[in-house]
């Protein structure tokens, strides 16, 4: 109460000052009210206009989503027809699926492995036409089994149509049972092999609601949307009506869209409405995947419903803004002529009143002041000490804004010199320090700290750059330091650069046990471009992998360094792979040495092209160890992983080295296994000769059943049987002609048809070729 009477007071000896602060109440009421009525007014067509489009805006992009998804599932599914798995399960009859076991678990896994790598798919299945079964991702099924206990869908599908029909198709939503759970799918199928009219396979995908929950997801709670996805049919593939349970005009949204789907020519469009007289706006987006449409039913009245409540906040915003106005111009009246109270509150912020008093001063203001600004000063002197503690933090600080670009350049230089760090000089160069390596940061309570190193390097600047050159120095990790030189353009003429340089290595080599590497960036002028220098030496120490370690890399070194490609083709990886999977060691590290001088002898290749060329050459490894059937523990006899192996390699040198003893291991693995292999090999070749002699038997059909790839298989067919694969196939033929020349009655026509000749013409001159007489003239002997 004394304060409002002293404001009272205040009010009549200076109410200018009080005038403005009403006038101020006066004009914020005033521009509230007239806000809140005009934008009341013009409020309801613009907030529906911005949710239809808001909303045409999701419809839009939840279209364009759905439809990647599918086209991608489409590609997908394109890629699983066209695998090779697959494609060896369709041919084989119910016992060949037994005892190819491993195909069946690799073509069980390719659909695992797909389902897991999709967020979408609900299920993926394959169908065999010829054995009658399914593979599944739990395994491999009855199709009666699959379609009535593991996947029952509870629509009618007639099977037996969709399996003999081709192409990638929808077959529409469905419910699949799943234990006590119904879950709405949509199932999309591909017929194997995709080309043919007349499918031996399908593989069948069931896609979960999830896609289109999360792309037609209504970003506002409070907003009612109702999302349809409808097809060329007229069939609801999707809807969110479940959302809102409570909404009593479901029916009349639904026969809205029925009716409005009809007549939906436009790619897209948007339409107001009134059912039963009730406002609806519906808008679409028509899709070219499958002919669906994307509609969405928004009720108005929801929206009008907003625009009301805006009112009565408005009026209440208004009423608030009045009240706090008169208590904020209270308080403001009250403390506005009260300058000594501001002192007192810093008095109570910083101590006591003692603090600031000296002994025997009386107390009044201008004493108190005295005491104030004497404590300030005190206070001052401490700040300077605890500057001098932390200028060496202060400096790396200033040299990280530098290197980083992230300086004020108006007060930049002068705050420098206030933390002991002079550029007088135009020119700026930075050169990048890096000690040690993985293995030596892993050991780092052990080794020397950067700290010493640079140290050192100080010492050595000062006796190697002279007055013409300031040289500073940051730790920037424990691995790296980085230095900035600011000197005159002259200062290059002469070698002082060259010559700290050679003493900084002298000095590393003689105190380090551990690698290093100096990266040096480009000169600049200005120390606006002095990041520009940091970032040349950083991409000169890329570099290392290319000239080595212990180095110093300039940049203008490998600023010319080729960004090309690497040379290394196709058919030169498919030699190297059939050299090593015939074990012969000496040709594939000759392959081995071609490629290397192709690409490294002049060492003019970049580090990502270096990265390339090795992971190359190790995925052609493991290729090779793939297409053998084996692991890496059979070869190397423990678990090798090769691309982290040849990451960890440092330089061309131990790179270089690690690859060519991987491929030494696979021909030294080649070499000890090689006839056992051969042996099995021709076992099997004489098999399916013996049970398939009488048909078209070919180096394709063969190289199938010994799972072998055809160009190996010729390169070591003469090797295995010691004849080529002709000859092979034609003296068993002959042998079997023999047979049936000495033991039946057949006519030479029928006896070259059981043994697999187009006809007696031809029979009779191969078996003259191999006997030396015709078939009349043995069967006479």
């Amino acid at each position: 109460m004394k304060n409002f009477s002293q404001s009272i007071r205040e009010f009549r000896m200076n109410s200018v000052f009080v005038r403005i602060f009403l006038y101020i109440i006066i004009l914020v009421i005033g521009s509230v009210g007239l806000v809140s009525f005009f934008s009341y007014k013009k409020s309801s067509g613009m907030m529906i206009k911005e949710v239809q489009v808001s909303n045409m805006l999701i419809l839009e992009q939840a279209q364009k989503s759905i439809d990647k998804e599918i086209n991608s599932l489409q590609s997908d599914l394109m890629q699983m027809a066209l695998a090779r798995n697959l494609n060896r399960v369709l041919y084989l009859s119910l016992e060949q699926s037994y005892q190819e076991i491993e195909v069946i678990q690799d073509s069980i896994a390719s659909l695992s492995a797909y389902k897991s790598s999709n967020d979408y798919i609900a299920d993926i299945w394959f169908y065999q036409e010829k054995a009658d079964f399914v593979l599944g991702t739990g395994g491999k099924y009855q199709r009666s089994l699959f379609l009535s206990e593991v996947c029952k869908y509870a629509g009618d599908l007639n099977w037996d149509e969709i399996f003999n029909q081709g192409g990638f198709r929808i077959l529409g939503k469905q419910i699949v049972h799943q234990g006590a759970y119904d879950v709405p799918v949509l199932v999309f199928s591909e017929s194997l092999p995709f080309i043919n009219k007349n499918p031996k396979g399908m593989i069948v995908v069931n896609l979960n609601e999830t896609l289109f929950k999360k792309e037609m997801a209504n970003s506002n709670d409070e907003k009612i949307v109702f999302n349809y996805v409808v097809d060329a049919d007229g069939n609801v593939i999707y809807t969110n009506e479940q959302s809102y349970p409570d909404y009593k005009d479901l029916e009349l949204i639904w026969e809205a869209v029925k009716n409005r789907s009809e007549e939906m020519e436009k790619s897209k469009d948007t339409v107001e409405l009134s059912i039963e007289g009730k406002p609806f706006t519906i808008q679409y987006v028509k899709s070219s995947v499958f002919d669906w449409k994307y509609i969405s039913v928004i009720p108005t009245e929801y929206i009008t419903k907003s625009i009301n409540q805006i009112k009565d906040v408005t009026i209440l915003v208004s009423a608030i803004s009045f009240i706090l106005s008169v208590i904020l111009t209270y308080y403001i009246i009250a403390g506005l002529y009260q300058p000594m109270n501001k002192i007192l509150n810093y008095i109570n912020i910083i101590g006591s009143k003692k603090s600031v008093m000296r002994h025997g001063q009386k107390d009044n203001e201008f004493t108190l002041i005295n005491g104030i600004i004497d404590y300030v000063y005190k206070e001052n002197q401490s700040l300077q000490d605890n500057f001098e503690k932390n200028k060496p933090m202060l400096q790396d600080k200033f040299i990280y804004d530098i290197i980083n670009g992230q300086m004020d350049r108006k007060n930049f230089l002068t705050s420098g010199v206030e933390i002991g760090i002079e550029l007088p000089f135009p020119y700026y160069q930075i050169i990048v320090y890096e000690i040690g390596d993985r293995k030596s940061s892993e050991l780092k309570r052990y080794r020397k700290s950067c700290k010493e190193h640079v140290e050192e390097m100080k010492k050595i600047a000062r006796d190697s750059l002279g007055d013409g050159c300031r040289c500073y120095f940051m730790e920037k990790n424990d691995q790296t330091i980085v230095s900035i030189l600011n000197t005159e353009k002259s200062f290059y003429e002469f070698s002082g650069i060259n010559d700290y340089l050679n003493n900084v290595q002298a000095y590393l080599e003689e105190s380090l046990d551990e690698p290093y590497t100096i990266g040096v960036g480009l000169s600049y002028e200005e120390i606006d471009n002095c990041y520009l220098s940091f970032i040349d030496a950083l991409e000169a120490l890329n570099y290392k992998t290319v000239k080595g370690q212990n180095t110093v890399i300039y940049i203008d070194e490998v600023n010319g360094i080729s960004s090309g490609v690497i040379l290394y083709s196709i058919e030169k990886e498919t030699q190297l792979i059939t050299v090593a999977k015939s074990g012969n060691r000496e040709v594939v590290l000759e392959l081995l040495q071609s490629v290397f001088q192709d690409n490294l002898l002049e060492n003019n290749i970049s580090p990502e092209l270096v990265d390339h060329l090795f992971h190359a050459l190790a995925g052609t490894a493991i290729r090779t160890i793939f297409e053998m059937r084996l692991t890496s523990d059979r070869i190397f006899g423990k678990k090798e992983d090769i691309y982290t192996e040849i990451d960890s390699k440092n330089g061309l040198e131990e790179k270089v080295k690690y690859i060519s003893y991987v491929f030494e291991m696979i021909t030294k693995y080649v070499t000890e296994n090689k006839q056992n292999q051969q042996s099995h090999i021709l076992e099997k070749i004489q098999r399916h000769l013996e049970e398939n002699y009488s048909m078209d038997i070919s180096l394709d059909t063969v190289a199938e059943v010994v799972n072998l790839s055809t160009s190996y298989l010729s390169f070591i067919f003469k090797e295995i049987s010691g004849k080529n694969f002709v000859d092979y196939v034609n003296e068993f033929r002959i042998e079997k002609a023999k047979q049936l020349l000495d033991e039946t009655s057949f006519n030479v026509a029928q006896i070259a048809e059981q043994v697999g000749y187009n006809s007696a013409n031809s029979f009779s001159k191969v078996f003259k070729k191999y006997v030396g007489i015709s078939p009349g003239q043995y069967r006479k002997i």
